[in-house]
């Protein structure tokens, strides 16, 4: 079992690269945007609300030439051969790897993430329960908003 170190991490301004262009890239476009990073998408079809966000995209097919010059990839292909490459890859390139819904082909997962302006706390479970994370953030995100209202 892997034991994973949960760690902040400054990914302003840094490249991180998309591959997939569809729905489960959307959410982790979604969730890096707050944090200011440099984001890129490869994919062959890449679906409309990620071409139109703003972000480069590149419609094409992942090469392991592709991740040159990036500090970590979220791989969302639904393609398990395909992850499994991207997975080797990365780490011969120095990429930190997450590969959607496969830990044990990643070296870093995501925490269920609450974030209210310098304030972020972030809930893991080690990749093993992602519902009870995502649960335990909100109850800790419904405790700080009531908070802030009395």
């Amino acid at each position: 079992m892997k034991n994973y170190l949960p760690i902040s991490i400054d990914i302003s301004d840094q490249k991180i690269l998309i591959i997939g262009g569809g729905h489960s890239a959307l959410k982790k476009i979604r969730i890096l945007e707050r944090f200011g990073a440099n984001l890129e998408v490869v994919a062959e079809n890449i679906i409309d609300e990620i071409k139109s966000s703003g972000i480069t995209c590149y419609e094409k097919s992942y090469e392991k030439s592709d991740l040159q010059g990036y500090l970590m990839l979220y791989s969302c292909t639904n393609n398990e051969e395909l992850d499994r490459q991207i997975a080797i890859d990365g780490r011969e390139a120095g990429v930190l790897v997450n590969i959607h819904d496969k830990p044990s082909l990643c070296q870093f997962v995501s925490p269920a993430i609450y974030k209210d302006g310098n304030i972020n706390v972030a809930v893991s479970s080690n990749a093993q329960d992602v519902y009870e994370s995502i649960r335990l953030r909100n109850l800790i995100q419904e405790y700080l908003e009531k908070e802030k209202t009395q």
